[in-house]
């Protein structure tokens, strides 16, 4: 369902320790995300958000896990083109590449 909100050339930028990683295209970016959660039961918390949607911007902070993470979705045509997440640790998005 999320995928619906996602252009076809989305770019996931993640910035954190001990590099930055980038997911292109909405199946990389879904398979990213199937893989960062597959193996637990944690949901989102939104602790603030604000957005320009004329700008096409949203900036989201979230808190998974005890951890938190600020999100920035840009969106063009209506579906999310780019997120930059920029989190607190990599502990909760530790997960073995099979890409």
């Amino acid at each position: 369902m999320y995928e619906t909100f996602l252009s076809p050339d989305v770019e996931w930028i993640l910035y954190g320790p001990p590099k930055r990683r980038i997911v292109v295209g909405k199946e990389q970016y879904v398979k990213t995300m199937i893989r960062a959660y597959e193996d637990t039961s944690a949901k989102f918390h939104i602790l603030n958000m604000v957005s320009d949607l004329g700008k096409g911007m949203v900036i989201a902070e979230l808190e998974l896990l005890s951890r938190r993470s600020v999100d920035v979705f840009e969106y063009e045509n209506g579906l999310i083109r780019r997120e930059r997440e920029y989190y607190d640790d990599t502990l909760w998005l530790e997960f073995e590449d099979k890409s």
